[in-house]
């Protein structure tokens, strides 16, 4: 995913700094969501020094101007972030190696038109996450 990063941050009224970049540019390479101690080490492996206290922070500022969004996986108990995508994703998890395979259909629509007209209730998000195994740990 290629994103112009110094406009996204100048939009969202963010001051443009090496770290607030190279957070950015990581997390757009990224095709399935990541925890935070993942992006940490990516962004070592790159030498990009930064505290993780500071890197915590910076996800928690792009979280609030919704430039990432915050994914939790019941299946890995973890929390996850990726970039704020134009359509919600579904993921297929592998309970062995706990791989993301994202889904780009949504077979929700249905069921929350159901829900919106027959109990007059706004849905206003929804997640949803299938567990299995992936190729690589099919027993």
């Amino acid at each position: 995913m290629s994103i112009n990063i110094k406009k996204i941050l100048h939009q969202h009224n963010l001051k443009h700094t090496k770290q607030r970049e190279a957070i950015l540019k990581v997390l757009a390479k990224q095709k399935a969501p990541i925890s935070v101690e993942e992006l940490y080490d990516l962004l070592r492996q790159q030498a990009q020094t930064m505290n993780l206290s500071t890197l915590y922070r910076s996800v928690e500022t792009f979280s609030e101007h919704g430039i990432i969004e915050k994914i939790f996986s019941s299946i890995t108990n973890t929390n996850l972030i990726q970039l704020q995508s134009r359509h919600h994703q579904h993921y297929l998890v592998c309970i062995n190696c706990h791989k993301m395979i994202p889904i780009d259909y949504c077979p929700m629509d249905e069921l929350l038109g159901y829900i919106e007209s027959n109990f007059h209730f706004k849905v206003i998000d929804h997640q949803l996450e299938i567990s299995g195994y992936c190729d690589t740990c099919q027993p």
